[in-house]
């Protein structure tokens, strides 16, 4: 190749800087992409930063409602196994919170509103939850494998405690002994980003950047991507076993 001179040298390199129209709606779309991955990055580290509040004392605390939990029967308190026993409630209790004493709700039956009690029971657990107890022998001799209604869900197999009668509820009034810290800039950066998400309609295009291809969810859901079946092979050959598959 014969050397260019430089006047021809700088007519290439201009001639070589000049973009297509397409090349040029590709490079803005990626710069909005870019922006809109780095607007998602901070959104997450304010959410963060949301989640992990400041929270000082209140005085004198003020009471929110009740709360309702489990604790042994008055008998199984004074058994001999009363530890024992305690020891399980630990895992398995459950807490409700309320506006009313009585946990009382409306409930429609044979068409007519009634007020009935709230249900309430001890936690059931799925086999893999169930295994991160790390229960002793003699505790895992008071759980069975039960077929139990969990919302939409149906009916699962889930582990049962088998002699919840040695538990009781209680009410109790629920106390709030702190309040969060209120942090007024941080609430109003977070909205403002939100606002400017909802006015520009852009999270399903942020969602789809950062999330749906490369989320654990959408592998755990659909599965790993299968290669393409013709990779790598010549034409002769996928003619050939077409063919075949055909006759």
């Amino acid at each position: 190749m014969d050397k260019l001179l430089p006047d021809e040298l700088q007519y290439y390199i201009d001639t070589m800087r000049i973009r297509t129209a397409r090349r040029r709606l590709r490079v803005v779309k990626t710069e909005k992409d870019k922006q809109l991955i780095q607007l998602d990055k901070r959104i997450k580290v304010l959410w963060r930063q949301d989640r992990h509040p400041e929270y000082v004392p209140l005085e004198p605390p003020v009471q929110k409602g009740y709360k309702r939990f489990f604790i042994l029967r008055d008998d199984v308190a004074r058994g001999k196994q009363a530890s024992f026993f305690q020891g399980i409630l630990d895992k398995i209790n459950t807490v409700q919170y309320f506006h009313r004493k009585d946990f009382k709700v409306k409930k429609r039956q044979k068409g007519k509103k009634v007020m009935v009690v709230k249900e309430q029971g001890v936690r059931t657990f799925y086999r893999d939850e169930f295994n991160k107890l790390k229960l002793t022998r003699d505790e895992m001799t008071y759980f069975e494998e039960r077929m139990v209604q969990v919302g939409w869900k149906g009916e699962v197999p889930q582990m049962v405690f088998t002699e919840p009668w040695r538990f009781v509820l209680r009410i109790r009034p629920h106390l709030l002994t702190h309040v969060r810290k209120a942090n007024p800039e941080l609430d109003s950066q977070i909205q403002e980003i939100e606002n400017y998400m909802d006015k520009h309609y852009l999270r399903p295009r942020m969602r789809w950047l950062t999330q749906s291809r490369h989320s654990s969810w959408n592998k755990k859901l659909f599965g790993p991507k299968e290669k393409y079946q013709y990779q790598k092979k010549p034409l002769p050959q996928l003619l050939q076993e077409i063919y075949y598959n055909i006759e």
